[in-house]
C-alpha cells in the first residue's frame, strides 16, 4: 500500500543513513576465513565484548564459535572437534540466526532469532561476556541471551568461518565504572580517534528512565569538547568551557537523533579528531561537527559519565 501512494502522490521513500564500507570507523580491512585465534592472557572476563563486523558474500551461512581448544574442523588428523561452548550459526538464506552449544560431542536445545540480511550487506555482531551468560547483539540491537554450559575458562579459542569477507575481529572493555576517567598518552592529535561504545542504563527497579550521557576532552583545567545525548530532548549537545566560561551549545537536529533509549541497544560513538575540528558518527554514521577551541594536542584527558553501561573506550 505503502508503494501504491509513493507512485500516486510522487512521494519519495526516506532514504536511510547506510553505514560505508571505508568509513572512518574502521571497515575498511580484510581477515583471511577461515579465522582462529587464541584468546590473549587465555580466558574470557566478564564484561569483556567481542565485535566482529563484515560484509556478506554468498547466500549460505557462517558461524562464529568460542571454542575450548584449536580443533575446529575435521580432516585426516582430527576427528573429534574441540567443545563449541558458543556457537553462532547465520543461515543466510533462511534469515536465521542459531545460537547452541556443543559439549563432549552432544548439542544442546538451539534457539532461534530472525536476521534481515542478504549477500552483498554488511554484518556487526557482538557478544558481551557475564559471569552466568553472553549476551548476543545483532547490528547493535540485543536479540538474545544464552546460558553458558561451561564457565567463561573453558573458551580458549574463536572461530569464523563461511561466505564472509571479515572487515573486523576486536575484543574491548571489562566491567567499567563511571564515572570512567582516563589520561591520553601522548595526548590528542589530528590523525587520532576516540571510540565510545555502551548502552542506557535502565533502573527497572525504580523504574528510573536513562537522561543522558557525556564525553568530555580535558586540556588541563579547560574543557576541549563536551559531547551530551539528551535522551527527553532528543538533542545531542556540543559545547566548551575555556577559563571558566562555557561556550553558546551546538544542537544536533531532532530528526538525526540516532540514540534509542532502551538498555537493548548499543552505540558506538567515534570522536575523530581533524586539523580545525571534532568529526562525530554514532553507529557508523557522520552525526555533526565541533570547531576546536584549544589546541587538540593539549588535550589529556577523557571523562566519561551518565545513564549508560560502559562496554568500552579506546583510542586509535
Amino acid at each position: 500500500m505503502a508503494a501504491i501512494l509513493r507512485k500516486l502522490f510522487g512521494l519519495k521513500k526516506k532514504k536511510k543513513n547506510l553505514p560505508r564500507k571505508d568509513s572512518i570507523t574502521g571497515r575498511n580491512k580484510t581477515f583471511n576465513v577461515p579465522y582462529l585465534s587464541r584468546l590473549e592472557g587465555n580466558t574470557l572476563q566478564p564484561g569483556q565484548s567481542l565485535i566482529v563486523r563484515g560484509t556478506i558474500i554468498g547466500r549460505d551461512e557462517f558461524i562464529i564459535n568460542f571454542t575450548s581448544g584449536s580443533k575446529v574442523e575435521l580432516d585426516d588428523e582430527v576427528n573429534e572437534l574441540d567443545n563449541r561452548l558458543l556457537s553462532i550459526r547465520v543461515d543466510v538464506a533462511a534469515k536465521r540466526v542459531y545460537l547452541n552449544a556443543c559439549v563432549d560431542g552432544e548439542w544442546g536445545r538451539e534457539g532461534a532469532v530472525k536476521h534481515k540480511w542478504t549477500a552483498g550487506d554488511e554484518f556487526d555482531i557482538r557478544v558481551r561476556c557475564h559471569r552466568e551468560c553472553y549476551d548476543v547483539f545483532i547490528d547493535y540491537t540485543l536479540v538474545a541471551t544464552f546460558a553458558h554450559y561451561r564457565p567463561l575458562s573453558s573458551v580458549s579459542h574463536l572461530y569464523i568461518n563461511g561466505d564472509i569477507q571479515l572487515a573486523s575481529v576486536s575484543w574491548e572493555g571489562n566491567t567499567m565504572n563511571l564515572p570512567y576517567s582516563a589520561e591520553i598518552p601522548d595526548n590528542l592529535y589530528p590523525g587520532r580517534r576516540l571510540h565510545v561504545s555502551g548502552t542506557f542504563k535502565v533502573d527497572e527497579e525504580r523504574k528510573l528512565k536513562p537522561s543522558s550521557f557525556y564525553i568530555d576532552l580535558l586540556s588541563g583545567t579547560n574543557c576541549a569538547l563536551h559531547f551530551e545525548p539528551i535522551l527527553a530532548r532528543k538533542k545531542v549537545i556540543r559545547a566548551s568551557c575555556v577559563g571558566g566560561v562555557w561556550s553558546d551549545e551546538q544542537v544536533s537536529s531532532e530528526a538525526g537523533f540516532p540514540f534509542k533509549k532502551t538498555g537493548s541497544n548499543l552505540f558506538d560513538v567515534v570522536v575523530a579528531c581533524n586539523e580545525n575540528q571534532f568529526s562525530f558518527y554514532v553507529n557508523d554514521v557522520l552525526l555533526a561537527s565541533f570547531d576546536h577551541v584549544v589546541p587538540p594536542r593539549s588535550i589529556d584527558k577523557i571523562v566519561v559519565h551518565g545513564d549508560m553501561v560502559l562496554h568500552g573506550v579506546h583510542l586509535k
